[in-house]
């Protein structure tokens, strides 16, 4: 019942606000064209004929809809259709995440947030990695999780495995094994030596490395350089981190397309992907250094649009095709407003209530994941595109917040209280 409630909120979201001959745009026109190409047989590649091997998009999203285009032809609404039935998966893994981490009532509460949560809804419109990346990300938690509570040298090394997939995802999880490693060691030093500690943490990072291995190997055949993932830290580091950005209110914190425009767009024209990367990364990094004082203002513009709460914004763009019905109704009437004010309340207290606890050393992994990823917008930008990721915790916080609170209001309503009696001299 949660699944089909999760595929039909998605499937009539992504039929009003994209439309059955949904055309793909901006950056899901890049996955679509290298899927495509894949089901072609033209390899993993730009173009046409596939003409430009490319390394700028990870390649797990394009590979699923290229089996699909293989099977069905090429019809981008397909992909959407897919896209939604592999979001519909989230709330179940919520759900698995919050009965281990937190219990059952949570974690049932937590899958049904996760089911109508409108900012995972909007991105189920977009062929975009956040989707399937919710569906990755979740699994690897509850593979760390499961680890940790019953430490076994193949679950180590499914850890590593099911955290490579989630970096050839999106490969802004590359360093998230370390994290769950470092959180990972209180919990596993009470029933492991520290040689076992050793030995499994050492299958956890062999496991990411089977798995990112033979991409990166990939990369190197083709570009003849180190490209562990992906070539587009340095130009997502430039889009976010430039003079334009930076002088422009309406778009500080966000971020633009550097390769459309000048100074930028000539020097990268021609360029294979690597120099692109590295020349982009050299003027981010010279723009930063000269902005030195600015730095603590930067990181408050981008967490400010990390942590909006409104699904438009000035300079972000529009959720809905052009035409789409729900323009008008979304200018009056915000959902990711409405919910936002409903929810994260209750996962402000969720957060403090899994700190405070007597298991907090094993239940902080939600708040570390989380603060990992508003870190990454400090670094590149802030925007709710990067913290879809992390819906599925605030959505799972939010349960533990409104368990306790119910809880609460329960055993006052009760009539219960605890009377504390003094101790009689001897």
């Amino acid at each position: 019942m949660l699944y089909a409630a999760a595929f039909a909120v998605r499937l009539a979201y992504a039929w009003v606000a994209a439309g059955p001959h949904a055309t793909p745009f901006s950056d899901a026109a890049e996955y679509d064209q290298v899927a495509w190409n894949l089901a072609r047989g033209a390899g993993f590649a730009f173009g046409l004929n596939g003409v430009h091997p490319t390394a700028f998009v990870p390649p797990l999203l394009p590979w699923i809809v290229s089996l699909l285009y293989r099977a069905a032809g090429h019809h981008y609404f397909a992909a959407l259709v897919l896209q939604c039935a592999i979001g519909a998966l989230v709330p179940l893994l919520v759900q698995s995440l919050g009965a281990s981490m937190f219990g059952g009532p949570a974690g049932r509460l937590g899958g049904w947030l996760a089911a109508l949560d409108p900012l995972m809804v909007f991105f189920s419109a977009y062929l975009l990695t956040e989707t399937v990346f919710c569906v990755t990300l979740t699994a690897a938690l509850i593979a760390s999780v499961e680890w940790v509570k019953t430490p076994r040298p193949a679950r180590a090394l499914g850890v590593g495995l099911a955290w490579g997939v989630a970096s050839l995802t999106r490969p802004t999880a590359l360093m998230l094994p370390l994290v769950v490693v470092a959180w990972a060691m209180v919990p596993l030093g009470l029933t492991l030596g520290r040689r076992d500690r050793a030995r499994q943490v050492t299958a956890v990072g062999l496991g990411v490395l089977l798995v990112v291995g033979p991409w990166t190997l990939r990369n190197a055949a083709v570009f003849h350089a180190f490209i562990p993932v992906t070539t587009g830290a340095g130009r997502a580091l430039l889009d976010s981190n430039n003079p334009v950005v930076w002088a422009d209110a309406a778009r500080r914190g966000g971020a633009i397309g550097t390769d459309e425009i000048e100074p930028w767009a000539s020097e990268f024209r021609g360029r294979p992907e690597p120099a692109t990367d590295a020349l982009a990364r050299r003027h981010a990094t010279e723009f930063l250094l000269a902005h030195v004082r600015d730095w603590p203002a930067m990181a408050a513009a981008k967490l400010t649009r990390f942590w909006r709460l409104r699904a438009e914004a000035q300079g972000t763009g529009s959720w809905q095709r052009e035409g789409s019905p729900l323009t008008a109704v979304m200018r009056w009437l915000d959902p990711l407003l409405i919910w936002s004010v409903l929810t994260l309340p209750f996962a402000l207290w969720g957060l403090i209530r899994s700190l405070r606890g007597p298991r907090r050393a094993f239940q902080s992994l939600p708040a570390l994941v989380i603060l990992y990823f508003m870190l990454g917008s400090v670094v590149f930008w802030g925007a709710l595109r990067l913290r879809v990721p992390i819906a599925p915790l605030l959505a799972l916080l939010s349960a533990i917040g409104f368990e306790d609170a119910r809880l609460r209001v329960r055993r006052r309503s009760s009539g219960f209280r605890v009377i504390e009696g003094r101790r009689k001299a001897s």
